[in-house]
């Protein structure tokens, strides 16, 4: 195996790694006031990716939630997105650890091709870069999937800030499948009694269920409005066998109640708490 097909394996199962797990992302600074880097720009560049973290000491702390092993600082002045510093963890006595900085002039010749003269510009960044700030709203366990009060998306190109659009976001309390809200791992979930009770299937229909003590249905492509109804879903019978008619039916009883609760994220209403869920009847 050749040393570029290592490395394509090797940057595949980082982002695989990243994504199994809740991840820290940076830190950046934006009119002197700290926010959260959803994301790493520097990996955009798996060639700066791959030098930055060849400058680390082998002796650095790897966590589960930053399996890059380093925190980059970034802060935007008059329009332009800078590099500021990187971080690292090294191992300290008593198990502890310690931040440790990449020293300037090892960042310097490894961001020769952005550096200024004084500072570094992230010219080779392209697209989107997702900040927030703010009480946390939603949070899935994997990668970067949480939404905060405050958001910005901010358009770079070539490290120059073209475009910003800034979103509140805000929840709605309802119903949901969930009963906090905030995760889809570990959440406490309602019982086959409370969903019996809020959906009553007319289950003497389908006499081939009479003998089944349970009933696994999965809900895809829900969709709400602003008021809380569920305007849009797809059910389907995954347990004892797929029944188009049972789900049909479920669907129809899932539309009429309401309220459910409502997430009105960058700019949208999602159905967090409901899409992608499976639950027993």
């Amino acid at each position: 195996m050749n040393k570029k097909s290592i490395i394509t394996i090797a940057l595949f199962l980082i982002s695989m790694a990243t994504y199994a797990t809740g991840q820290e992302g940076d830190i950046i600074y934006i009119d002197g006031k700290q926010w959260t880097l959803l994301g790493q720009p520097i990996s955009r560049d798996t060639v700066l990716w791959r030098q930055v973290r060849a400058s680390i000491p082998q002796q650095h702390v790897v966590i589960s939630s930053n399996w890059s092993g380093f925190t980059a600082f970034w802060s935007i002045k008059q329009d332009v997105l800078y590099l500021d510093s990187i971080q690292y963890l090294r191992p300290a006595s008593d198990k502890k650890t310690l931040p440790e900085c990449i020293p300037a002039e090892t960042l310097q010749q490894v961001f020769k091709n952005y550096f200024d003269g004084k500072r570094i510009v992230a010219g080779w960044l392209k697209g989107d870069i997702r900040v927030a700030k703010g009480k946390i709203l939603y949070y899935e366990h994997m990668g970067y999937e949480r939404n905060y009060e405050e958001e910005q998306f901010i358009s770079i190109d070539s490290g120059k800030v073209t475009g910003v659009k800034a979103f509140h976001n805000y929840t709605k309390e309802g119903f949901s499948f969930d009963q906090d809200g905030k995760t889809q791992m570990g959440t406490k979930q309602v019982t086959p009694a409370q969903i019996r009770e809020m959906f009553p299937l007319h289950l003497e229909r389908y006499p081939e269920l009479a003998n089944e003590k349970r009933i696994l249905f999965s809900v895809r492509r829900a969709k709400v409005d602003e008021t809380g109804h569920l305007v849009d879903c797809e059910i389907k019978v995954v347990k004892p066998a797929d029944n188009p008619q049972l789900a049909a039916e479920m669907a129809e009883l899932m539309k009429a109640y309401s309220p459910w609760r409502v997430f009105f994220i960058n700019g949208e209403y999602r159905a967090y708490g409901i899409e992608r869920y499976c639950f027993v009847y």
